[in-house]
C-alpha cells in the first residue's frame, strides 16, 4: 500500500499543473446547456479517442487484462451521434511504447472516468451521458495496484509520468481548439 501511494503521489504531483490547466479550460463549459455540452464532448473525443486507439496499438490489452472493459471511445462516439455530432478530427495520435508508458496514459484516462461521474450530475437527462456515466471505482483501485506492482524503478515511473503528461497536454490542446479558449 505504501508503494501504491508513492506511485500515485508521484504521478499526481508531476501532472498537477497539466491537470489544473485542463480543468480550467473545461470548467468554462455549462454542461447543462446543449451547445456547451456538445463542444465538451467533441473536445473530449478529439483527445480521448486517439489516446485509446494508441493504447490499443501499443498493446494495452497485454498490460491490462480488463482493457476491453476500460475502453470508452465507443460510448463517446455514441453520445456524439445521439447529439447529431460527428467524430472530430484528432489533434494528433500519440504513441505509447512499453508497459510504463501504457500505464501512465491509462492513469489519466481512468482519472477522467472518475471525474466524469461527477460531471454527469450537471448534464440534464435529455442529453446523452453514457461516456460520463461509465464510472468504476474498483477499476481505479485495480489500476493503482497495478501501477504499484509494475512501476518498480525510478526510470519506469518517469516513463509513466511522461506519458501521463503527454495525455494531459493532448486534452489541453483539444480543449483549447474545440472550445476556442486561448
Amino acid at each position: 500500500m505504501k508503494h501504491q501511494n508513492g506511485i500515485r503521489a508521484a504521478l499526481r504531483m508531476a501532472t498537477a499543473e497539466h491537470h489544473q490547466r485542463v480543468d480550467s479550460i473545461f470548467s468554462t463549459m455549462n454542461l447543462a446547456e446543449e451547445g456547451d455540452y456538445g463542444r465538451f464532448l467533441s473536445a473530449q473525443a478529439a483527445a480521448h479517442i486517439p489516446v485509446e486507439r494508441a493504447l490499443d496499438g501499443g498493446g494495452a490489452a497485454s498490460v491490462l487484462a480488463d482493457w476491453p472493459d476500460r475502453r470508452r471511445a465507443h460510448l463517446l462516439l455514441d453520445d456524439l451521434a445521439t447529439m447529431g455530432l460527428a467524430e472530430p478530427a484528432a489533434e494528433e495520435r500519440p504513441e505509447f511504447v512499453g508497459e510504463a508508458a501504457i500505464l501512465g496514459a491509462v492513469y489519466v484516462l481512468e482519472g477522467s472516468r472518475l471525474g466524469g461521474a461527477l460531471l454527469k450530475r450537471s448534464v440534464p437527462p435529455s442529453l446523452p451521458a453514457t461516456f460520463l456515466g461509465a464510472g468504476d471505482s474498483l477499476a481505479w483501485r485495480r489500476l493503482l495496484d497495478l501501477l504499484a506492482a509494475r512501476l518498480r524503478s525510478d526510470g519506469e515511473i518517469q516513463i509513466a509520468i511522461k506519458a501521463a503528461c503527454e495525455v494531459f497536454m493532448l486534452f489541453e490542446r483539444s480543449g483549447r481548439h474545440c472550445l476556442r479558449v486561448n
